[in-house]
């Protein structure tokens, strides 16, 4: 009797037991995580965001879901409670739902929205007329609406747009010089970047040599050329054949220096990099270095440099041997 009394309860205990178990089992398969705040709403890349609610310790993936951009997760970081985690850079911008999975497929959203200004870290070129197009590099460009030249209601166009990088070609302008405004959906941002209008500035070299100037120049040939050409149809071509020559270029009116802040050319250099001195009336002397095979651009302020009212004589001259250097958009820049 004893012995068919134990046996029931044994049987009734591991029965009880086995039952509790796939209760709890199928509990946590079939529990669904509630979120119950999301803290901030709305966040750059790098930023912390932290949700709470409750069944939140058994998730596996956070997701943005405005292009699937995974969230980097460390389970050790999250309890039952809490789960902390960054915005990721690559996300983009935006009103989007975040989405939590756990290792049971089951999944909540929440709303969030990702601040991505614009970033520009790199124009491709900074000197333009209308029509000119400029690859723009950097982030969160693949939303702009609007470029407009900052301060005036200049509208580049927008060619051509993803998230790294844009291709805008530029508009009329009657600025000297000017940085981009970029608006998209997360607001707008100034360039650092500041771009020069070849057409407003007085140009001793663009696609030909300035009007009333008289070619002074020695050791070598100095033309108009299309071999190598940075924008426009033509560049300089500077074919120094002797040691020591110069490029130079004389204006017996005098070309003023008024409000100019900088000089501004660019160079494609030899297959060595040669130094060049810059020689504005005989008086001040600046030594560049023209880096060999690529094409280099150079901003010199006009303070301690450009002191003269008027400029007669502007040179370029080599320094040593003769070598071919090329150079474009000489330029004085208000």
């Amino acid at each position: 009797m004893k012995n068919t009394f134990f046996k029931i309860a044994t049987a009734l205990f591991v029965t009880g037991t086995v039952w509790l178990s796939s209760c709890t089992s199928d509990d946590a398969v079939n529990a669904v995580p509630v979120a119950d705040k999301l803290a901030p709403d709305s966040a750059s890349g790098g930023s912390v965001l932290t949700l709470t609610g409750s069944g939140l310790g058994e998730m596996r993936t956070i997701v943005f879901d405005n292009g699937n951009v995974p969230a980097g997760l460390n389970p050790a970081f999250n309890t039952d409670n809490a789960i902390v985690f960054r915005v990721p850079d690559t996300a983009f911008g935006g009103t989007q739902k975040i989405i939590f999975t756990n290792k049971y497929g089951k999944s909540v959203a929440v709303p969030f929205k990702v601040i991505a200004l614009p970033i520009v870290t790199e124009l491709s070129n900074t000197d333009f007329t209308k029509g000119t197009q400029v690859t723009v590099k950097g982030n969160n460009l693949n939303d702009v609406t609007k470029v407009l030249l900052a301060g005036s209601t200049a509208e580049a166009k927008v060619i051509s747009k993803t998230k790294k990088q844009m291709v805008i070609e530029m508009p009329a302008s009657s600025s000297t010089r000017s940085k981009l405004t970029i608006t998209n959906s997360s607001g707008t941002i100034t360039t650092q970047q500041e771009l020069v209008s070849v057409d407003n500035n007085y140009g001793f070299f663009k696609d030909n040599f300035a009007d009333g100037l008289d070619n002074w120049s020695w050791g070598g040939d100095f033309t108009a050329s299309s071999k190598n050409v940075w924008t426009g149809t033509r560049s300089l071509e500077a074919a120094y054949n002797g040691s020591w020559g110069g490029l130079s270029l004389h204006s017996s009116a005098g070309i003023s220096t008024a409000g100019v802040n900088y000089l501004t050319f660019w160079a494609k250099g030899a297959d060595i990099d040669r130094q060049v001195s810059i020689k504005v009336n005989w008086a001040t002397d600046k030594v560049v270095t023209i880096p060999a095979n690529v094409w280099t651009y150079f901003k010199i302020p006009a303070t301690g440099f450009l002191t003269m009212p008027v400029i007669n004589d502007f040179v370029f001259q080599i320094h040593d041997d003769g070598k071919t250097i090329y150079f474009d958009n000489i330029l004085l820049v208000k």
